[in-house]
């Protein structure tokens, strides 16, 4: 009895072999190394892509060669394939970077069955395309794509009659996470000399279809679309100088946070001129758009980015969409035909509150804000509080209103030249703004432009519609002035009261 007990023990131990192998096998990602910064061959970042397997296991391509080597394509590189991809450059004492020297570094085709591509701590430069992603292309709605730690330089796609263009950098058509990440000077442009199409959006990073974005601690900087043609009449460029984000449906969902936009602008040249013009397309940094879903936008800086409608940001057509911007600052934008800051078309149910606007214009220099330096909202539902709105001496109104229904509480306005639908005793004008300071690092990701001490802005918001933390994830509300009770500060940024020696301020 106890020879049989103990076969029947051995039998189900074999039969337990090829589950406990499974599991081995999804712990331990099958790895593809990288040994060498050749083009192409074995050991090459070429040849790792070639040896994935369209597998539902996991895998994952590291780099063990020289620091310093910079590995270069010299021709189109295989896709991806395979459930589970992970390309990380964890491994190498220095940065691993990948230059496309004109071709595409990571593609992931329609239908390719990859549920997950990730790619972490890397460099990827001089990507190109025609049509989407120069350097990353996703074109699987059911894949979602990880950007960690990655950061893309000079990367470019083309746009011509035949190809609408999307993401510089960057396309990804299904659920896409960008964390720590940093994007410059990339940029779409027009394929030959001239294309009589401004179908293009995102100069670094653009995704479409119903899903979710998010973008968390990353920064954005002298990315641009710049486009070639005669449309509607003199010139026109693309949506989004930065990133271009379409979500439609309700379940769909963006997040922008923590994050920097710097410099991005869409721009255009008429074929019969030599000169570029500049802000000839919506979204100067970000354009997101959707018809149903949600966008939230915190923590974040803009500074000296250059649009048509919205310098900074533009929601577009969005419809039915909930739209929440907080905490963030807006400094130095422009919007050609309306809004440096923030334009919304056609647009949505807002609550904007705890923003800082400084500085930011619309129109040109002969016609300035005329349609709202800071923001414009058209068609659509408004609630504003605890906002700084600068209009940093410019002529002509801060904010534009056509058809809106606004509620308003507590804001600051440099000026009289804002003007409110209705009345808002708990708003007021301050006058110049000079006790706001210039952008500094006071913690966290993202600049700020702290008050000085004293400023009316302390201390004066709205308690109730008070974020839970500000621009830099201190919580709210803080005690500012001094006088032993905490109540919210107006702007983004929350003042913690210092007590000074002397009152001419030198302790």
């Amino acid at each position: 009895m106890r020879t049989r007990a103990f076969v029947a023990t051995v039998l189900r131990c074999i039969a337990l072999i090829p589950f406990l192998a499974g599991l081995a096998q999804a712990a331990n990602p099958s790895v593809i190394w990288v040994t060498n910064s050749s083009n192409f061959g074995a050991g090459s970042f070429a040849g790792a892509l070639a040896q994935l397997q369209p597998i539902a296991a996991p895998q994952e391509i590291r780099f063990a060669y020289p620091a310093g080597q910079t590995i270069y394509l010299n021709g189109p590189v295989a896709p991806i394939v395979g459930a589970d991809v992970r390309i990380d450059g964890a491994d190498m004492s220095g940065t691993v970077v990948i230059d496309g020297a004109g071709w595409t570094q990571a593609t992931v085709a329609a239908g390719s069955g990859t549920t997950t591509l990730t790619l972490a701590n890397l460099t990827l430069r001089h990507g190109q395309a025609i049509g989407k992603g120069g350097c990353v292309s996703v074109n699987d709605a059911t894949t979602t794509t990880v950007l960690d730690h990655v950061h893309f330089i000079e990367c470019r796609a083309f746009v011509d009659a035949s190809h609408p263009a999307r993401g510089g950098a960057v396309y990804a058509a299904g659920t896409l996470s960008v964390l720590d990440s940093q994007f410059d000077r990339n940029e779409i442009l027009t394929l030959g000399t001239s294309a009589e199409t401004n179908d293009a959006g995102g100069g670094a990073l653009s995704s479409e279809g119903g899903h979710n974005v998010t973008i968390a601690r990353s920064a954005f900087r002298d990315n641009r679309i710049f486009l070639v043609n005669s449309l509607p009449s003199f010139c026109s460029s693309g949506s989004g100088g930065a990133v271009y984000l379409s979500l439609p449906g309700a379940a769909s969902t963006g997040s922008i946070a923590d994050s920097t936009f710097t410099g991005n602008l869409t721009s255009c040249r008429n074929p019969t001129v030599t000169y570029e013009s500049v802000g000839t397309g919506d979204a100067g940094a970000a354009s997101l758009n959707s018809d149903a879903g949600t966008f939230l936008v915190e923590r974040n800086f803009f500074d000296s980015n250059i649009g048509y409608r919205g310098g900074a940001l533009a929601f577009i057509n969005a419809n039915q969409t909930q739209v929440t911007i907080r905490n963030n600052t807006l400094r130095a934008n422009r919007g050609i035909a309306s809004s440096g800051g923030v334009s919304f078309v056609n647009c949505c149910y807002v609550s904007m509150r705890n923003n800082t606007f400084s500085d930011n214009r619309s129109g040109t220099d002969a016609y300035p804000n005329q349609y709202g330096g800071a923001f414009t909202i058209s068609m659509g539902t408004l609630e504003l509080a605890n906002n700084i709105i600068d209009n940093g001496g410019h002529a002509g109104s801060s904010c534009s209103y056509t058809f809106g229904q606004v509620t308003s509480s507590h804001n600051l306005y440099s000026d009289a030249a804002c003007p409110l639908p209705t009345a808002d005793p708990t708003s007021f004008v301050t006058g110049p703004m000079t006790w706001l300071g210039a952008p500094a690092d006071r913690g966290q990701y993202v600049l700020v432009m702290p008050p000085a001490y004293g400023a009316p802005a302390i201390d004066a918001g709205d308690d109730a519609r008070c974020p839970l933390y500000d621009a830099r994830g201190v919580v709210r509300p803080l005690d500012g002035n001094g006088d032993g009770a905490a109540h919210c500060d107006i702007g983004a940024l929350e003042s913690s009261y210092v007590d000074r020696v002397f009152g001419n301020g030198f302790e």
